[in-house]
């Protein structure tokens, strides 16, 4: 807990109306999801203004609310001129007050899923935060910070970023004492030209981290690998290949209920299983599980408590309907990503007789974007997806690659109907992917029906 009276003083802000209680446990932005206790931080967006949604946020229990005008509702209003600017403040008051170590994670994907099973790992020995959901912007790691509940014994959380600097920026409100980097990709190609400058951007965490710490490097990236001797902390290696110091073997990722392989490590061998899909989980999970076992927790306790992690929401989730299964990883995409999520597709032990995709823009990868997007298409029809169902602009100029099944359009509303009749009679698995801003769960609802 935290009291707002105390984060008034150290913002030099006036709170208005005051009102008991003043103990904050946590932060929102978003007044549907204000929990009893929280602060609602009045966030102006481009399409809302959180302002408006004050009376909202305290009728679901907010205690106090970080506003820059005051809209005439609610209590404990503590008064800023900018209150993105304020809430870092706020959020580095608050980690200033955690005497925690925290645990940074960032890569190209896979964050949130390292996340959760390092956390898992990790909560075998000690009371572990985690930041919800994908909360790693420069919004949501202050919203995270505070919300770390008292009694935490380590914090984990996650760092994006668009362009550079912005890890640098974050590890500054964070302060990691160890960190994960789960890999690069072609991400961000509008603000990075290469993949080495997505590798220098994400390396931002390794070099914040102090000579006493601990890095779980991705082993199998050579622009990570050339970083490693610039690296302070202790490194531990984790990927594919006898090369890491805790890699997979014996890996089996057929089975729909989840991935099954055997540890290699410092330690010894031992067999994991996990509820996730596809052999990139295994290869987190050692990530994860190098990180607990040099912070402390012992393989035998911790291989135990992964098999407890669930897919995520929108990651690579079998979710069963009337013309087989869809395989929702719809969340985001990056054309490694594609490639990983295909080859889930492809490998799965379904009673199902045709494989098929539904491929939506892969957004912010600059002047080589129809490459990346066509390049997708080619590795589909090379593994032997029976359908493709492009949408957005950039997937259907892909589609021109394509001479198999399927259909393409600029907008899912007019792609929906063809997708929908040509489920019709035959079990399917549907691979439903795209970019963020493509919104694809509106296709994986509607499919479901």
């Amino acid at each position: 807990m935290w009291d707002l009276r105390e984060a008034a003083k150290v913002l030099g802000a006036e709170l208005v109306r005051p009102r008991a209680p003043f103990e904050a446990t946590g932060a929102r932005c978003d007044s549907r999801w204000v929990r009893p206790g929280d602060l609602f931080v009045a966030i102006a967006g481009k399409r809302h203004d959180g302002h408006d949604f004050v009376g909202e946020a305290f009728s679901n229990g907010a205690v106090g609310a970080l506003v820059s005008w005051d809209p005439g509702a609610g209590h404990n209003l503590i008064l800023v001129e900018n209150v993105e600017r304020a809430l870092w403040e706020l959020g580095k008051w608050r980690r200033r007050e955690l005497a925690i170590p925290t645990v940074g994670i960032t890569g190209s994907f896979g964050k949130t899923t390292a996340k959760e099973l390092l956390a898992a790992a990790l909560g075998t020995r000690f009371q572990v935060y985690r930041a919800p959901e994908s909360y790693n912007t420069e919004i949501g790691v202050p919203l995270a910070m505070l919300s770390v509940p008292d009694g935490t014994e380590i914090a984990i959380f996650e760092l994006g970023m668009c362009k550079k600097g912005e890890i640098k920026a974050l590890c500054e409100l964070v302060d990691p004492w160890a960190a994960i980097i789960t890999g690069v990709g072609e991400v961000h190609f509008e603000s990075f030209g290469s993949l080495e400058e997505v590798a220098e951007a994400k390396w931002e965490l390794a070099e914040c981290l102090p000579e006493e710490g601990i890095l779980a490097l991705a082993w199998d990236y050579p622009e990570l690998r050339r970083r490693v001797e610039l690296c302070q902390a202790l490194c531990l290696r984790f990927g594919t290949s006898p090369e890491a110091d805790f890699f997979p073997s014996q890996i089996q990722a057929h089975d729909p209920q989840g991935v099954r392989f055997t540890l290699q490590s410092p330690a010894g061998s031992y067999k994991v299983s996990l509820q996730l899909l596809g052999e990139h989980a295994a290869v987190l999970a050692c990530g994860a599980l190098a990180l607990s076992w040099a912070m402390g927790v012992p393989l035998e306790a911790a291989i135990p408590a992964l098999v407890e992690v669930k897919p995520l929401a929108h990651r690579l989730q079998l979710v069963p309907t009337w013309f087989g299964w869809i395989l929702d990883d719809c969340y985001n995409a990056n054309p490694r990503a594609v490639n990983v999520a295909l080859d889930v597709l492809m490998s799965l032990e379904l009673p199902a007789r045709r494989r098929a995709f539904l491929f939506g823009d892969m957004l912010d990868l600059g002047p080589e974007e129809d490459r990346f997007h066509r390049e997708v298409v080619k590795y589909a029809a090379q593994i032997g997806v029976d359908a493709l169902f492009a949408v957005g602009p950039r997937a259907k100029r892909a589609f021109t690659a394509w001479s198999g099944e399927g259909t393409a359009a600029e907008e899912l509303e007019e792609l929906l109907p063809q997708v929908r009749e040509e489920l019709r009679g035959t079990p399917t698995v549907l691979l439903v992917k795209g970019s963020r801003g493509m919104a694809l769960e509106r296709a994986v609802e509607a499919l479901r029906e």
